[in-house]
C-alpha cells in the first residue's frame, strides 16, 4: 500500500487563468513523479522531496523559484522535512538554495539540529554544493512594483490579510506513505508578499506548519501567523489521537484556525492506514493525490 497527497497552496487563485493552468500541470507532474517512486518501492521521503522539487522549480507556486519578495525586494524562503523514523529538520529565511526542501531534508537526516536559519543555513547549502537560486522572474518583479506603494499605506494589522489577497496560492506541501509503512512530510514556501526581512512563518515550525509521528502526518498552508498562534498542525494530531479519524482531525483544526483569522488556513494529512484528507477555509486550495483507487488533481473552491 502506498499513498500521497500534495497541495499547491490555500488562498486565492482567481484572476490569472494561465498561471492556474500552469500550476495544475506542475502539480500533476509532481504527483506522477512521486507516484513512480512509490510504485517502484521507493521511500516516502524520496517521493515527498521529488514532488516539492518539481513544484519549487516550476515557478508557478510561492516556493523555490516562484517565491515572492519581502519588503526590500529579496526572497527569503522557509522549508521543512520530517519522517516517521524520527528525522525532523527545517530551514528559515534562506536566500541561497534553489531547492530549500533539499536543504531541510539534509538538516533532518545529517545534523543534530531541528532548525537552521539565515546566513548559517545558506552557508551550509553552499558548502554542500547545492544549486544556487537564480534571480526572480519578470512576473514576480513586476508584481512587487505594483504592491509596494500600496503596502506602505496599510495599517499594521491589515497587512497580512490584505497582502494575502494578492497571492494565487501559498506554501507547497506533500505527505506520503510508502510500501514499508513509512510516512514523510515536506513543506516549502517563500512566505508572504512584502514581509519584513527575517520574518519566519509557520512552515519550518514543528507543530505549526507540519507535524509527524509514527502514525500520522500533516502539513499546513495559509497565513503563518494564524497557523502558529493555534499550533494548527499539532492540534490536528491531537484530534487524530483522540478519534483516529483523519478527516475529523483536519475539520477541528481548520475550524480552530478560522476562529483566529477567517480565510487563513488549509491542511492535508495522511495516516499509516492510508487514509487521506484535506480541508481549507480559504477561497481555494490546489490539491493532487492518489488514494489507492484513483489519481486526482484539481483546484478546489469554497465559493
Amino acid at each position: 500500500m502506498y499513498r500521497i497527497i500534495i497541495h499547491g497552496g490555500a488562498g486565492s487563485w482567481q484572476g490569472n487563468k494561465d498561471r492556474v493552468e500552469g500550476a495544475l500541470k506542475a502539480i500533476e507532474e509532481a504527483l506522477e513523479a512521486s507516484l513512480k517512486i512509490l510504485e517502484e518501492g521507493g521511500s516516502s521521503g524520496d517521493a515527498v522531496v521529488k514532488a516539492l522539487v518539481i513544484m519549487e522549480d516550476s515557478g508557478f507556486f510561492n516556493a523555490g523559484s516562484g517565491s515572492v519578495l519581502n519588503v526590500e525586494g529579496v526572497r527569503e524562503m522557509d522549508a521543512a522535512y520530517g519522517d516517521s523514523e524520527g528525522n525532523i529538520g527545517a530551514v528559515a529565511s534562506v536566500r541561497y538554495p534553489k531547492n530549500p526542501i533539499i536543504l531541510a531534508r539534509y538538516v533532518a537526516e545529517n545534523t543534530d539540529h531541528l532548525l537552521l536559519a539565515g546566513e548559517g543555513a545558506d552557508s551550509l547549502a553552499a558548502r554542500l554544493g547545492m544549486e544556487k537560486i537564480g534571480p526572480p522572474n519578470e512576473r514576480i518583479v513586476k508584481r512587487y512594483g505594483e504592491l509596494i506603494d500600496g503596502y506602505k499605506g496599510m495599517r499594521r494589522f491589515d497587512r497580512n490579510r490584505r497582502v494575502a489577497e494578492y497571492l494565487y496560492g501559498d506554501t507547497i506541501g506533500a505527505v506520503a506513505l510508502d510500501m514499508e509503512g513509512r510516512l514523510a512530510v515536506g513543506v516549502s514556501t517563500g512566505g508572504i508578499w512584502l514581509k519584513l526581512p527575517g520574518r519566519v512563518g509557520d512552515t519550518p515550525i514543528f507543530g505549526g506548519g507540519f507535524y509527524i509521528s509514527e502514525d500520522y502526518a500533516v502539513c499546513a498552508t495559509g497565513i503563518g501567523e494564524a497557523i502558529m498562534r493555534g499550533l494548527i498542525s499539532y492540534r490536528a494530531y491531537q484530534e487524530y489521537m483522540l478519534t483516529g479519524d483523519v478527516y475529523r482531525s483536519l475539520m477541528v483544526s481548520v475550524d480552530e484556525a478560522r476562529r483566529i483569522m477567517p480565510e487563513s488556513t488549509g491542511l492535508i494529512a495522511l495516516d499509516k492506514h492510508g487514509s487521506i484528507a484535506y480541508r481549507f477555509n480559504t477561497k481555494h486550495m490546489m490539491v493532487a493525490y492518489y488514494d489507492g483507487r484513483e489519481k486526482m488533481f484539481k483546484l478546489d473552491s469554497n465559493e
